[in-house]
């Protein structure tokens, strides 16, 4: 059984070792995802598979420290995840822009919930900046931003950029597309 797992990991891409450390973390053997990760992220450094390819696995390693309870190692590996994304697609990217909402749940259920507004508040200035401030993107950060405010226990706030995602809907509904 050991010599065919290894056999198979040896002939597989970074997608298959990915699926597979997906699968044995749901499964709970957290050491088999742990080096089929690792195997993944080194795989697709070598295709040069850096997005999605390295940038998924460390998402997924960042996903499995957190389950550990490793918080400082959990963030370090997402934040490095973030910073490949930026420097191979830019920080004003829409790949950029996808991955924040995760992170910044990371950050909240660490405690860290003023660093997840910073990330709300970045990722609806990039739907803004990329696909215009009406657009159906802006909405739905801005609706993300709300369900968090309001989980914070910030209504007023919340109220408010619910109103503006609201506003942005209907005006997308009416048909009109102002910039």
């Amino acid at each position: 059984m050991i010599g065919w797992l290894i056999a198979m990991i040896v002939a597989s891409g970074w997608q298959e070792l990915d699926a597979g450390a997906r699968s044995a973390m749901k499964e709970g053997r957290d050491s088999q995802a742990e080096s089929q990760w690792k195997e993944a992220i080194a795989r697709a450094e070598t295709d040069k598979e850096i997005d999605p390819g390295v940038v998924d696995c460390l998402i997924g390693l960042a996903g499995l420290y957190d389950k550990r309870g490793d918080v400082a190692e959990s963030e370090r590996l997402y934040e490095l995840a973030m910073r490949t994304v930026e420097g191979v697609k830019g920080s004003d990217s829409a790949a950029y822009a996808d991955r924040l909402p995760s992170l910044a749940a990371l950050y909240r259920k660490h405690g860290k919930s003023w660093h997840s507004d910073l990330l709300f508040q970045r990722l609806i200035k990039i739907r803004e900046k990329v696909s215009g401030k009406n657009s159906p993107e802006a909405a739905t950060a801005l609706e993300m931003y709300s369900r968090f405010l309001a989980s914070e226990g910030r209504q007023a706030e919340a109220a408010k950029m619910s109103e503006r995602a609201h506003t942005i809907r209907d005006s997308l509904s009416d048909g009109q597309t102002t910039p």
